[in-house]
């Protein structure tokens, strides 16, 4: 806008000049020539073509004097500037008419024309200033934003890590307590049941025998629920094949296979960070991906865990430095195992987990 404004401004100083001088076609033909060479200055991004009518136009302004009176207008649209360096030859084209137009009897007009040249290198000067400005700000604004995407996105990732790290703690806590609880309590209790037994064999009096038999039932009721609140507390775990299942039904961006070949029972931190892997493929599938097919494979071998998750969308590429994978091999890492990530067919993850008797002589050796 401001532009536009500028160059109205100096059609209006050369239709001053051209007042004064006699209105005729030559005239006429210099001020309508000077508009329609202005505007393809922003029309057409071939420079070849707007610079060979530019020069057409400058030997025009040396044939008639009318042509030079709009000079200042094209002067406005030149490129003045190389960068940020002021284009001296470029200027210097554009003042050379002046030397076979200067006469003493014109010489009011054509200090006002220099004047108007040295006007119109100011409004470019502030044009290109305000264009810079407004491109730092764009390029800025962007800037911002992009940091303050990636910075809740990092703070969604630790949220959701520190939720399952407390999970996980909490978990540890309770399956140590419950396995305190039976491993002490519980035989102390089965020591004191024996210990009643053998006294109502040695004092068979019948005095003794109810007040003992009572005794006996407390304490059996007592281990009872112990045995129920240990159990409890124990089996407050997940189970890994349900997770996944609900994971894989639950999963409507596209069709969900699921294979799940596991024996033995896992720990709850590692159930929790592959079921953290397996949400983490699924959303950057949902984001990133065309995949019409999901699946996740779970198989237990003799001395690790293999997790394969792969999806045949085709648009997708490896990328090592996203959060999400970034997160997912930080969960390898602490589990000690190796990922593997192929993009040949579809999007793959190949992750081996040991098992975690052997990743703890692992790392005792």
């Amino acid at each position: 806008m401001n532009i536009l404004l500028n160059d109205l401004l100096l059609l209006f100083i050369s239709v001053l000049f051209l007042i004064f001088e006699e209105i005729d076609v030559s005239t006429t033909t210099a001020l309508l020539c000077a508009i329609i060479l202005a505007a393809t200055s922003y029309l057409y991004s071939d420079k070849r073509w707007t610079s060979l009518l530019r020069l057409c136009y400058l030997i025009l302004t040396v044939w008639n004097r009318a042509f030079f009176y709009t000079l200042p207008l094209l002067f406005y649209n030149a490129p003045l500037w190389k960068q940020k360096e002021l284009n001296i030859p470029c200027v210097l084209l554009y003042l050379l008419p002046m030397i076979f137009h200067l006469n003493f009897h014109y010489l009011g007009f054509d200090l006002l024309w220099l004047l108007a040249m040295l006007f119109s290198l100011l409004l470019k000067q502030q044009t290109l200033s305000q264009q810079q400005l407004e491109q730092d700000y764009k390029k800025q604004r962007d800037t911002s934003r992009e940091l303050a995407m990636i910075l809740s996105e990092k703070n969604k990732n630790l949220l959701i890590q520190q939720e399952q790290e407390v999970r996980i703690a909490t978990l540890n806590e309770r399956n140590h307590i419950a396995r305190e609880i039976h491993d002490n309590v519980e035989h102390l209790l089965s020591s004191a049941l024996l210990q009643i037994g053998a006294i109502q064999a040695i004092f068979t009096q019948e005095e003794l025998q109810e007040p003992l038999t009572n005794l006996r039932s407390t304490i059996s009721t007592s281990m009872d629920s112990i045995r129920s609140s240990v159990h409890n507390l124990h089996d407050d775990a997940l189970d890994l094949q349900a997770a996944l299942q609900t994971l894989i039904q639950n999963f409507t961006f596209c069709k969900g296979n699921f294979v799940y070949d596991v024996t033995h029972s896992m720990s709850q931190e590692m159930i929790y960070h592959i079921l953290a892997i397996v949400k983490e493929c699924m959303n950057n599938t949902m984001k990133h991906s065309n995949a019409t097919v999901f699946t996740v494979t779970l198989r237990e071998q003799p001395t690790f865990y293999q997790l394969i998750l792969t999806d045949n969308g085709t648009s997708i590429k490896k990328q090592d430095t996203g959060i999400g994978l970034k997160n997912i091999r930080e969960r390898v890492e602490t589990m000690h195992g190796f990922l593997n990530i192929q993009t040949e067919q579809g999007f793959c993850l190949f992750i081996t987990l040991p098992k975690e008797e052997i990743a703890h002589e692992n790392i005792n050796c």
